[in-house]
């Protein structure tokens, strides 16, 4: 059975008509954004580059168009905006595979590349970036930048539904309905995600003199992406102030966008008093410290790299960015243990960053000491469960500890598919953690000549950690399709 059958007559199957509906409109915004790409083509005089952009903006204008126009509900329930955001998700990168192959990419290369992009990741198979056209350097930043606007406003839309505690932690207030909610949000979301991308572009613009280099890492630093234009990432930068504005940029892309309507209306004090700020401040602070020190003592680095290189590497793999001062491949063991745990927990809910997401930890850390005191306490003691300020459902404990899980699932049968292939076990943990984290550093098994098939086992991870696997699930789930018999 699709459902136990007393649960029947409360199931949601998903319209197909609202599927296609609001899926057509997303095409056609696609369809605009890929403008700019089309444009910059044609400023490099990438005119093959310019020909396949065209192809896929008929294709997007003549799909979306036909599709938007079916006549269909208003209302989109929470499972539709899962399957639409999923679907989005794998049609984007496929379509973009088109202009991503005529850089002289093979078709699995390209998808890895699009994938990777769409999903904020920034791994790459591509050895030798500063070779590649300018048009394909700007394309993938860009699309980076896309996708962590997509994620926001779809982690809004999924919190906006009344009954979510959780949406007060990243700053939601209450709402109607799932559609005119987000499109509300939504607005308020491309302002600020707007506005942090041209302050950053103006002080990488400032300090490093070049414009180009300055707007793609805006786009890659505020949507935690991690794609640069440098072959060796943020030590290609001649001025270290540019390579500290990136980073900065890439922890304000870590914390909940909306959190920064606090900042407007001047809320010092609920600014501050963030859990998930202050989750995100402690964690980088405490990896910066340990690495600082192994890299002092196992490295022989003298303490002013040390001081430098450290807080560099740990905020970009706490925000899931995937920047780099420094090749991980000289990393001891115990170093890179501490970099998979950072890319495991990731950013805060509401960002763009990846992995399960510090609100998760927060809860998980917060059932443990709910547990020791429960054992301290008589049998009928009744303890509410709080964080922060706010109470929290047994639901969301529970959705929490279940996506924990997931994670841990996928991450293990990935890591054995590499070691099964004959990788080093803690490298093949570092790339598949890396990917699931939508985190971008690499142990140095992510090159040109990985297998394909391995490639696509990255690829998925890549999609099942941005979507945080829930998503592809009820994509996949029969009960989303088919109405369960009563029995």
């Amino acid at each position: 059975m699709l459902l136990d059958h007393k649960l029947a007559p409360l199931q949601r199957v998903v319209r197909i008509d609202v599927i296609a509906k609001y899926s057509g409109q997303l095409l056609v915004v696609l369809g605009c954004l890929t403008l700019v790409p089309c444009l910059v083509s044609l400023y490099f005089s990438d005119f093959d580059s310019t020909l396949r952009y065209l192809l896929i903006e008929l294709m997007l204008f003549l799909g979306g168009a036909l599709l938007s126009r079916l006549d269909a509900p208003a209302d989109i329930q929470a499972n539709e905006g899962l399957v639409i955001t999923s679907l989005m998700f794998i049609i984007t990168p496929l379509i973009m595979t088109i202009t991503f192959s005529g850089a002289g990419l093979t078709f699995i290369d390209a998808l890895f590349e699009t994938i990777s992009a769409v999903t904020t990741t920034g791994l790459t198979t591509i050895a030798d970036i500063e070779s590649m056209p300018p048009t394909f350097i700007f394309a993938r930043a860009y699309m980076q930048w896309i996708g962590g606007l997509g994620i926001v406003v779809l982690t809004v839309a999924l919190l906006v539904r009344p009954g979510i505690a959780a949406r007060r932690l990243i700053h939601l207030d209450e709402s109607e309905d799932l559609a005119s909610s987000t499109r509300t949000y939504a607005r308020t979301i491309l302002k600020i995600y707007l506005i942090l991308t041209a302050l950053v572009a103006v002080l990488i613009w400032a300090v490093q003199g070049d414009v180009f280099i300055a707007i793609i890492h805006a786009f890659a630093a505020v949507s935690t992406g991690g794609f640069s234009g440098y072959n060796n990432s943020l030590a290609g930068f001649e001025n270290k102030l540019a390579a500290l504005a990136v980073i900065t940029a890439c922890l304000f892309g870590a914390l909940p966008i909306l959190l920064y309507q606090r900042l407007q209306r001047r809320d010092w004090k609920a600014f501050i008093h963030d859990i998930q700020l202050r989750a995100l401040l402690i964690l980088s602070l405490i990896i910066s410290l340990t690495l600082g020190g192994m890299f002092i003592w196992q490295l022989n680095l003298p303490w002013s790299e040390a001081l430098w290189h450290a807080p560099l590497l740990a905020i970009s793999a706490q925000s899931t960015a995937g920047f780099a001062t420094l090749p991980l491949t000289g990393l001891s063991h115990d170093m890179l243990l501490i970099l998979i745990f950072a890319m495991f927990v990731g950013g805060s809910m509401g960002s763009t960053a990846g992995g399960i997401k510090l609100l998760r930890l927060v809860t998980f850390a917060h059932l443990i000491r709910l547990i020791m005191q429960r054992i301290t306490l008589a049998p009928h003691a009744v303890i509410q469960q709080k964080l922060g300020r706010e109470y929290l459902d047994h639901d969301e404990v529970i959705r929490a500890l279940a996506l924990i899980l997931l994670f841990i699932s996928v991450i293990f049968c990935s890591w054995l598919a590499f070691v099964a292939a004959g990788h080093d076990t803690l490298k093949a943990l570092f790339e598949v953690v890396s990917a699931i984290g939508t985190v971008g550093l690499s142990s140095g098994i992510t090159q040109p000549e990985l297998s394909s098939w391995l490639k696509i086992v990255l690829c998925m991870d890549m999609l099942l950690g941005r979507l945080e696997i829930i998503a592809l699930l009820i994509l996949l789930y029969p009960a989303t399709w088919i109405k369960t018999r009563k029995i």
